[in-house]
């Protein structure tokens, strides 16, 4: 677990350029809420500042995986 954990993060830095503190620290500020109304579930979520929208773009791009 640990050995796949590291794996992870260093594919992450290496996809991105950012410390997987930097990432972590950075994704922890951003929020989503479900809200249920009726029947209903609703998410409401602030925008993705840019710096983390192009990163996650960067990690989710076609042939960014091993």
């Amino acid at each position: 677990m640990v050995i796949a954990g590291r794996a992870v993060s260093h594919w992450i830095e290496h996809q991105t350029g950012w410390t997987i503190k930097k990432f972590v620290a950075y994704r922890t500020h951003y929020r989503t809420v479900q809200i249920l109304a009726e029947h209903h579930t609703l998410t409401a979520a602030g925008p993705l500042p840019d710096d983390l929208r192009n990163v996650l773009a960067k990690l989710s791009a076609p042939g960014s995986a091993h």
